[in-house]
């Protein structure tokens, strides 16, 4: 490592993020601390080093302006020509499809956009689209047969779909993304909108995650300027002060070593929708409650418990709490250390930071562990 302080900072802003981490960190047991900082001693920072280790930061660096524009034309036509979109498909490309309630998009200006939950959906949401005579397009997100959402949800609404179109309307109304053809799949007329196999190493930041927020009315490519802003600060900053990495060792210790688990909390639950997205992202030490709570804690409990949230009211924020596994709910108070992750503003840019600085730190994690990342579409 390039001259790394062993000190902690006491500046808790990292790029467009505020993180809160130190007390975290000293409570982490200084021998293990000190073998990975044995291991980043070997690393010097350099941008093409990070990027041939961290097959995301790569991925980043290569995405190019062409890449975007085939997202965009096909977004437009089908707000064009489409009053009600329904989002089908995988169900971890759904969740990430769900980013886009995040932001208040042009009202009035665009269709309305459905993502099917419930078990009957096609039975209430079909007949009702059928009544008023909405024009009706379709996005399928991922291939995955066999998963459960895929099978409830894909199935039906390409049958109901087909049925109202012919081949040369349905070209126009139904768009795929995936990795591979998928059109003989599905036995109709589909676009395919192309994504990269690289994509399972950061799926928002493929066709998967900006393809519903064009859709959406919004600028995606602010996403991925906002990201690669967060990565350059690591590359910038390749030190102990630099909150990505300490992060990064603190999962490497508690969830990769000893086994603990990581508990997402959202406190505004406005950012439901990010919460459940990272719960995804770090899915291999996220906490699952038996029975659960309401989603992730309650939020009066989290405010109350919290001595800092006061001082934050300005700030949209995630927490990480660590626990070790099999902690019943009542042991989840706001006392235990977390790592606390702020966002001054809510906007394409600032999250675009806020995940590269999660997925950097969990692809430090798949590097260090050397094994893969799970792939996103099914064998």
């Amino acid at each position: 490592m390039s001259q790394a302080s062993t000190e902690p900072s006491q500046e808790n802003r990292h790029g467009l993020l505020h993180c809160e981490i130190d007390a975290l960190w000293s409570s982490l047991p200084a021998e293990g601390i000190e073998h990975w900082k044995g291991q980043l001693a070997n690393w010097t920072g350099k941008p093409e080093e990070l990027r041939r280790n961290l097959p995301i930061l790569d991925l980043l660096n290569q995405f190019r302006e062409a890449d975007l524009e085939p997202l965009r034309v096909m977004a437009l036509e089908l707000r064009a020509n489409c009053d009600d979109i329904l989002f089908v498909g995988s169900a971890q490309m759904l969740e990430l499809a769900r980013l886009q309630e995040l932001f208040d998009g042009p009202g009035g200006r665009g269709p309305r956009l459905h993502i099917p939950r419930s078990k009957a959906w096609e039975h209430q949401l079909l007949p009702a689209l059928e009544a008023v005579g909405s024009r009706v397009g379709l996005i399928i997100l991922g291939w995955a047969p066999g998963d459960l959402l895929w099978d409830r949800g894909v199935l039906p609404a390409l049958n109901w779909i087909k049925e109202r179109y012919n081949e040369q309307e349905l070209s126009r109304r139904v768009v795929a993304l995936s990795s591979r053809p998928i059109a003989n799949l599905l036995q109709a007329p589909v676009k395919q909108l192309m994504v990269t196999e690289r994509a399972y190493l950061a799926p928002i930041f493929s066709g998967f995650g900006l393809f519903p927020l064009y859709v959406s009315g919004f600028e995606a490519s602010s996403l991925i300027e906002g990201a690669r802003s967060q990565v350059r600060n690591l590359e910038k900053a390749f030190n102990w002060d630099n909150a990505t990495l300490r992060y990064a060792v603190i999962r490497q210790i508690l969830t990769m070593q000893e086994g603990w688990v990581e508990a997402v909390v959202t406190p505004d639950t406005y950012l439901e929708p990010l919460g459940l997205w990272t719960r995804r992202l770090l899915e291999n030490s996220s906490l699952q409650l038996d029975p659960p709570v309401p989603y992730p804690f309650p939020h009066l409990l989290c405010q109350e418990h919290d001595p800092h949230a006061g001082e934050r009211p300005h700030y949209y924020e995630l927490q990480l709490d660590y626990a070790s596994p099999g902690l019943d709910q009542q042991a989840m108070d706001r006392g235990r250390p977390r790592c606390w992750l702020g966002m001054p503003r809510l906007d394409m840019y600032t999250l675009g930071g806020a995940v590269a600085h999660l997925a950097t730190s969990v692809a430090f994690n798949y590097r260090w562990s050397e094994f893969e990342s799970p792939a996103i579409e099914a064998e």
